[in-house]
Formats: structure tokens, C-alpha cells, sequence
């Protein structure tokens, strides 16, 4: 790292701390997701003021790039992602490199969607092919890309080896997208119980999951009692917030959803955060409360894609879709984000955009590529039916109104684009 990297670094470090000493995060008091914030931090400083040269040092690398991986992980803020991007572009080419670094960059990127990058630094280990590690993260990249069979198949293979947590959660995840809802519960509470009493972080995300899968069926109390346990397994963390938030708007508790949005945006305004505040004033009726919302998420992202970074064109087509309504600039973005991965989530976005520009033939033959997959989702079916209707397909229009409301009798209510 430069020695203006190097001060940079230490001069946001320094803000951070001040910044989420005044948010409550940190000083008297504590919770597991401040502790685990406090002492990345003071790893990383420590780190950051260390008289070594990990350049020679394939440990002390590897450490100092994770720490960075760590704490952009743990606050999500794009500034952090933007340390730990230069760290990465540093540690990648040192002579102490090595292919647990390189497994970890391969992570970070498929965490922002740079698909040709992960495959590229998985070219680098290729003759480990053997390995659980590259085997998994190849059937991540499957996933994102769309080839479900594919992923399903390497992670059950791998489950059969070795039952890890990760990949009992990525098969649950791809079985809860085909419907066999139970098969996904069972495997998660599998995850559960293979998470030792050292990763309750992790156990608090597969909670989050489990979360998520109930509340896709309408089944707020059991959403409300997983998200309940993820936080006592890790108290303070603000993606448990981010789901409650989302869970207490759509049992139209606003009031309450507002608050806890307006909570988290005080120690890290995350255009997510910022948009999703902003859907929530929209869903409420209020469209000239969200814009000033939507218009900071929108400069967030936007400046994001300026330096590169992919991974929020899937939210610009969404925002311009159903914040803004701009059909043609949604269009524009679903299409920069089908260019990057094709799957079933780019191909409904751009389908939807297609159809919020009043384009509803080519709306519907994308959507018939988002349906292709067989998943079951009850927003997809969605908007499988206002494009069928608006298309003049009535009858295949009501029979997907139909099929959404058999997943879930409130897929209406208030949801997040995550």
C-alpha cells in the first residue's frame, strides 16, 4: 500500500471510531457486534503501525488483507470495500501471496459480483481443483450465473465429504428457491447445528435466513422469532435491524420501521438502507417523502459504478423501476447487470424493467427466461402476472396472481429488494 493509501486508511479508521463512538456502537456498554467491530479495529491499526514487512511474510499478509475482508464484511460501507479493494490489489501481487489469499479474494468478489475476477484468481489455484474450497466457490459462481443443477449437485456432493455449515446453507438456499420449502428448512437447522459456539455470527445469519424464508410465506411470527434469536445469539447487529425493519413495515408498523431505518442510517448511510426508507415512505403514500431518500441512495450508487464497482446495477434497475419510475433508465441498468450474470433474478429485473417502460412483449419473453428456472417465488410470480395482464394475457395473468398468493397470502405487503 502507498503511503497516501497508508494515511488515508488510518485517517477514515480514526473517523470510524469516532463516527460509531457517537452512533453508540462503541464506549460504555457492549454487544457482541460492537466488541467484534472494536477489536477489528484495533487489530487493523495495530496492523496498519506494524514495523514488519508482510510482503515477505505470507502469515502476516494473509492476516492483514483478511482483517480488511473482516471489517468491510462487518459495516458493509462502501468505504470500507474500498480499503479493503486496495489492500487486496496489494496483497494479490506480493511475493507472499498465497492460495488462502487468493481463495479469499475470490470471496470478496463474488460478495460485489465480479464474476471474471473470481474466475480469474480461481484460474490461479485451478491445480487444487480437488479442493472443497475451489469446488464450493465454482458452484457460487454457478449459482450467480444461473446454472442451479450444476451448484446443487457440486454442493450436495460436497456435503456427503464433509457436512460444513456454508454449503448445508447454500443447499437450502437453492431448495428454497425451488419450493421444497421443508427440504430448506431442514437444511438450515443442519447448518445450525454443525456452527460452532465460536461463529455465532454465523449462526445469527443462518437465523436471518431462516428469517427470510418465513416471512417469503407470510409467516411474520416465525420470521419475528428467528430474527428474535439472531439477535440474542449476536446481540447489536445491524443486519438483524436492517431484517426487523423490514418485518415491522410489513406488518404495518411503520412508525417503528421508520425509526429502526433511521437508527442504522445514523452510524452508516448504506444506500440499501437509504433506499429501502425510501420504498417504505412510497409503499406508505408519501412519494414526497422518499425522494429525497431515493435521490441519496441513487448518488451512492451511481458514484459507486464510477469507480467500477458492479455490484449495484441490480438496485439501479430496481430504484429507477419502482422508486423513480424511470422505465427506460431501469432498462438501462437491468441490462448492465444481465451483461455481468445471467440468472434468474437479473432476467426478472430486466423483464420488469421492460415492462415499466411499457414494453410488454419483450417484457414477456424475458420474464419466460426468469420462469425457465422453475423457481418458486411469490414476488417473481408477481410480476409474472402484471406483465402477462399487460400483455393481454389474461387468464395466465390471474393464474400467476394465484400461484403468488399460494407461496404467500401477503406477497402485497412491504418487502425489500435485497
Amino acid at each position: 500500500m502507498t503511503t497516501t493509501r497508508l494515511v488515508q486508511g488510518i485517517a477514515w479508521l480514526a473517523i470510524a471510531l469516532l463516527l460509531f463512538a457517537l452512533a453508540g456502537f462503541i464506549g460504555p456498554g457492549s454487544n457482541d457486534y460492537r466488541d467484534e467491530w472494536a477489536k477489528t479495529e484495533s487489530d487493523l491499526l495495530r496492523h496498519l503501525d506494524h514495523a514488519g514487512d508482510p510482503s515477505n511474510d505470507p502469515d502476516l499478509l494473509l492476516r492483514k488483507t483478511y482483517l480488511y475482508f473482516l471489517k468491510a464484511s462487518l459495516t458493509g460501507d462502501r468505504r470500507d470495500l474500498a480499503l479493503a479493494e486496495t489492500q487486496f490489489n496489494h496483497a494479490i501481487q506480493s511475493p507472499a501471496s498465497s492460495p488462502d489469499l487468493v481463495f479469499l479474494h475470490v470471496a470478496f468478489n463474488l460478495k460485489r459480483h465480479k464474476l471474471q475476477a473470481a474466475k480469474a484468481g480461481l484460474a490461479r489455484v485451478r491445480m487444487l481443483d480437488e479442493s472443497p474450497k475451489v469446488q464450493a466457490l465454482d458452484a457460487e459462481i454457478d449459482v450467480q450465473e444461473g446454472r442451479y443443477s450444476a451448484a446443487e449437485q457440486t454442493f450436495r456432493a460436497l456435503i456427503e465429504q464433509q457436512p460444513a455449515w456454508e454449503n448445508l446453507a447454500r443447499l437450502a438456499y437453492l431448495r428454497w428457491k425451488a419450493g421444497d420449502f421443508e427440504a430448506a428448512e431442514r437444511l438450515y437447522q443442519e447448518a445450525e447445528e454443525e456452527i460452532s459456539a465460536k461463529e455465532m455470527r454465523s449462526y445469527a445469519w443462518v437465523q436471518l435466513q431462516r428469517g427470510q424464508l418465513a416471512l417469503s410465506r407470510g409467516r411474520y411470527r416465525e420470521a419475528a422469532e428467528y430474527y428474535r434469536r439472531a439477535d440474542q445469539a449476536y446481540s447489536g447487529y445491524w443486519l438483524v435491524q436492517d431484517h426487523r425493519a423490514e418485518l415491522l413495515a410489513a406488518e404495518r408498523n411503520f412508525d417503528a420501521a421508520i425509526a429502526l431505518y433511521r437508527g442504522l442510517l445514523t452510524c452508516s448511510r448504506r444506500p440499501e438502507i437509504l433506499q429501502a426508507l425510501g420504498d417504505l415512505y412510497s409503499f406508505m403514500g408519501q412519494p414526497d417523502s422518499a425522494r429525497p431518500w431515493y435521490d441519496e441512495a441513487l448518488a451512492e450508487y451511481l458514484d459507486a459504478t464510477r469507480r467500477g464497482e458492479v455490484q449495484y446495477y441490480h438496485h439501479l434497475a430496481v430504484l429507477y423501476a419502482d422508486g423513480l419510475l424511470n422505465g427506460a433508465e431501469a432498462v438501462r441498468w437491468a441490462r448492465k447487470d444481465i451483461e455481468v450474470r445471467r440468472n434468474v433474478g437479473t432476467h426478472d429485473t430486466l423483464a420488469w424493467a421492460l415492462y415499466r417502460d411499457g414494453r410488454y412483449a419483450p417484457a414477456l419473453d424475458e420474464m419466460q427466461k426468469a420462469l425457465g428456472a422453475g423457481w418458486q417465488d411469490a414476488h417473481l410470480f408477481f410480476h409474472a402476472a402484471m406483465i402477462h395482464l399487460a400483455a393481454g394475457r389474461i387468464e395466465q395473468g390471474k393464474g400467476y396472481l394465484q400461484k403468488a398468493a399460494e407461496i404467500n397470502p401477503r406477497y402485497d405487503s412491504f418487502h425489500v429488494h435485497r
